[in-house]
């Protein structure tokens, strides 16, 4: 049998794609630049575009998020702390203008990219030593947190809505064409079928199930980051409290050493059975590792058998991506002497395939919709053909059929790839030896990655950012009040 390829049209997809977003090139020219380290040529790529806006109040609307995550991320890694808190800061707003209108455009916002969006921000004003600003931004990543569930079942639901409208619309499309007698739906209903249950597909989505999730859509290490602030910056019983529900949160979604360790001390500080002078002892240290998952596009061609012909049925999908860890961990050292190494308490392949999987039918049905709106059309234009002109119509109209269009429409691949793949913690005593100066090494480093020299009071601790092997590493100590 003869085979032919039928691609998806233009339709709902890439006009979602057009609506209210502008190019993306800028974007994608900036990351070989941020992977590579070179992260202010990585800023600047994207500053361009967002300095052409002349309307500085534009920038927090939803056409710019995904603009203001990879200019706040790349000037984050370059240390310019100001900057990326407002470029965090915009994006925040523009997520919460998406989410408030009735037909959100621009980037279509995962639940994670508000709380990391605001976690970002809240780490920014925390180097700049800002413990008020810090205390109230952290706030903002425990609400986004808390909102994370009710954002994803909103994004599900419009999804839905959008699918069902798109439905209806496809089988008046069809029915236009179908003579009298018949609605058309029964061949709208074979194609799209066929291909629904196609093992390609089935396999597909099955891939995912081997990635493992969260019990919900929150970031474990953002609710122990809150924690260590709230720790480290203790004004009242309050703190002490925020600093325990936190803890409690991130040891609730995955059980791990820092998490465990945070919330004894914090509990105690709480019970009074732990002095602040105490804590002068205490060295946290934080590892942002590697790159988070990234999303690409996957074509498939479904076989779909009519008349004698077989029929490619071709559209594309999402994929969503794994990608590596830039070092297995951190070793923290005085002198030669180990004090300690850091340990997973987040894997964020895991935050973001929990939403991706969720969504993933709402638009694997989007698309396969468009494209088997196409082909029953054209089944039910030969059908009509053969009935009214007989053999020679039905020729002509199948000499058409197949010569439709092979443009496949592409499908959304647009994300915050500059998130990392995990983040690790260890909690450690300072020094023994009265040295106040610890080296950060990776497994088998010939030198540390970097060295921090620690204040004698309060809880000290390390923020240490590295997207990939042989990187140049952000390695902050994060401020301190020394009370």
């Amino acid at each position: 049998m003869k085979s032919l390829t039928l691609a998806v049209p233009i339709g709902a997809t890439a006009l979602a794609l057009a609506s209210g977003c502008a190019s993306t090139k800028h974007l994608t020219a900036s990351e070989p630049l941020y992977y590579a380290g070179q992260y202010q040529q990585a800023e600047e790529t994207v500053r361009a575009v967002l300095d052409e806006e002349e309307d500085p109040a534009s920038l927090e609307k939803p056409g710019y998020i995904l603009d203001n995550l990879y200019a706040g991320s790349a000037a984050f890694m370059g240390g310019e702390t100001e900057t990326a808190a407002e470029d965090f800061r915009r994006a925040g707003e523009g997520i919460a203008a998406q989410e408030a209108a009735t037909i959100p455009s621009g980037y279509p916002t995962r639940a994670y990219d508000a709380t990391m969006a605001a976690q970002y921000r809240a780490l920014a004003l925390w180097m700049q030593g800002d413990a008020d600003a810090t205390r109230v931004a952290f706030r903002l990543v425990a609400d986004a947190q808390d909102k994370a569930e009710e954002r994803n079942a909103r994004a599900i639901r419009r999804e839905k809505d959008a699918a069902e409208k798109q439905r209806a619309e496809a089988e008046s499309d069809v029915a236009a064409k179908a003579g009298p007698g018949s609605s058309g739906s029964g061949e709208l209903g074979q194609v799209s079928s066929a291909v629904l249950s196609d093992p390609q597909l089935q396999a597909f989505q099955g891939d995912f199930d081997t990635w493992g999730v969260y019990g919900n859509y929150q970031v474990p290490s953002s609710w122990l980051l809150d924690a260590v602030f709230a720790l480290a910056n203790a004004e009242d019983a309050s703190d002490l409290e925020h600093a325990s529900f936190s803890a409690r949160k991130a040891l609730a979604m995955a059980p791990t050493k820092a998490a465990s360790l945070i919330l004894k001390i914090a509990e105690a500080r709480a019970d009074g059975k732990l002095a602040r002078e105490q804590l002068d002892k205490l060295l946290v240290v934080i590892f942002e590792n590697g790159l988070g998952p990234t999303i690409e596009e996957r074509r498939f061609d479904i076989p779909f058998p009519f008349d004698g012909a077989i029929y490619n049925v071709s559209f594309a999908l999402p994929n969503l991506v794994k990608r590596n860890p830039a070092y297995s961990k951190l070793i923290v050292r005085d002198g030669a002497v180990a004090l300690g190494e850091t340990e997973s308490i987040a894997d964020i392949d895991r935050v973001a395939v929990r939403e991706f999987k969720g969504r993933l039918p709402g638009i694997i049905a989007s698309q396969v919709l468009e494209a088997a709106v196409k082909l029953a059309v054209q089944i039910v234009v030969v059908k009509e053909a053969e009935k009214q002109g007989g053999s020679q119509a039905k020729f002509f109209a199948s000499l058409a059929m197949s010569a439709a269009s092979s443009a496949v429409t592409g499908t959304d691949t647009r994300h915050w790839n500059l998130l990392p793949k995990e983040v690790q913690m260890a909690v450690l005593k300072k020094p023994a030896s009265g040295n106040h100066t610890v080296s950060l090494w990776v497994p088998g480093g010939i030198n540390p990655i970097g060295s921090v020299d620690l204040p004698e009071k309060g809880i000290d601790v390390v923020y240490v950012k590295i997207p990939g092997p042989g990187l140049p590493p952000l390695v902050r100590l994060l401020g301190n009040p020394a009370k």
